[in-house]
């Protein structure tokens, strides 16, 4: 797999730099010019990665300390080039980012890598081979807090160029917040699910709620969680094209196996979700439902699981990674039961 890793942004951010690119694109006789979703920051570049180089770049990830940082930009420059300039979006040299990527190299370069030791310098590339009159020029500030990074292979589909993210590691930017089990969060799955199902109902085996929100009793972050089965992957490209039109975007599987992750660009009506896109024979989906289908069926674990979360939230503050593994060893042996 050809490899990054990456700040992925968020939708005003990658909004203000369309603008930028296509003020350049319009200014210029020819270019190739990134699209949209495919917009990053790139902390390391590693290349053609095979399994166990894949594997020891998230223990870099892993071992790396992600305080939130600020991403701002702040001017429009290029790396000239014959044939065509490089044009890219550049970012004020903020010490958060700076640490974080000094640390995240030297800890890949321990672990085997060879990477690029110039200074960094970070910048978001906007287009490529571009020939134009525009020249660098300042612009007015604009960004954003991040706190996750991601592992992002980067793949042609058809013709076109495709980041996916195969691993995420981060901060939320808020403390974890787990309520008690609220009646409403069924009726807000059911809306989600019968708004999908006028568009996808067709391509979908079934739409399952998941997760915490979907077990009555038990505690959870106010999110549902919700996979959409389809038969098989084959049926995966015509079901995005369907979701892309609704503002949808394959982000990946974030490093687990048999899950697609999507998410919705543009606000919507309801509460917040997170979306899996999961074929019938998913492990990942099997795990899902046999999780949620024993505390069903178990108050004792729902009462359990419900105290375990609330001792993790609030020892963990906002670091959903901390907060994660810490429930794994209660749902792994759940699952050997089920």
């Amino acid at each position: 797999m050809r490899l990054f890793v990456a700040v992925n942004l968020k939708s005003d951010t990658r909004s203000r730099l369309m603008a930028l690119r296509d003020e350049l694109r319009s200014r210029s006789n020819r270019g190739s010019f990134v699209a949209e979703e495919n917009l990053h920051l790139t902390l390391a570049f590693l290349g053609e990665c095979d399994l166990e180089q894949t594997a020891a770049a998230k223990s870099a990830m892993d071992s790396v300390d992600i305080t939130p940082f600020t991403l701002s930009v702040e001017r429009l420059g290029r790396f000239q080039r014959q044939g065509g300039d490089i044009w890219w979006a550049g970012l004020r040299e903020d010490k958060g980012l700076l640490d974080l990527q000094r640390d995240l190299t030297d800890r890949l370069i321990g672990l085997g890598f060879t990477l690029d030791r110039r200074k960094y310098s970070p910048h978001i590339t906007l287009g490529r081979r571009v020939l134009t009159d525009a020249m660098p020029r300042r612009v007015n500030p604009f960004g954003e807090t991040a706190r996750i990074i991601d592992l992002m292979k980067s793949e042609r589909t058809d013709g076109k160029l495709t980041y996916t993210s195969i691993y995420r590691r981060g901060k939320w930017g808020k403390p974890i917040v787990i309520e008690p089990y609220d009646p409403r969060w069924a009726c807000e799955f059911g809306k989600i699910r019968d708004f999908l199902l006028q568009h996808i109902g067709d391509l979908a085996v079934d739409i399952h709620h998941v997760g915490s929100t979907s077990v009555v009793g038990l505690a959870a972050k106010p999110i549902i969680d919700f996979d959409i089965e389809i038969a098989s992957m084959d049926a995966f490209g015509a079901l995005l094209r369907r979701l892309e039109r609704l503002g949808y975007r394959h982000r990946g599987n974030y490093g687990i196996h048999g899950r697609e992750v999507l998410n919705r660009d543009k606000p919507d009506e309801f509460m917040q979700y997170h979306m899996y896109v999961c074929p019938s024979d998913s492990p990942e989906l099997r795990r899902h439902l046999a999780l949620r289908d024993h505390l069903r069926s178990h108050p004792t674990a729902v009462r359990e699981y419900s105290e375990l979360k609330r001792q993790l939230a609030a020892k963990h503050g906002n670091d959903i990674d901390a907060y994660i593994d810490g429930k794994t060893g209660f749902i792994e042996a759940i699952l050997k039961m089920s």
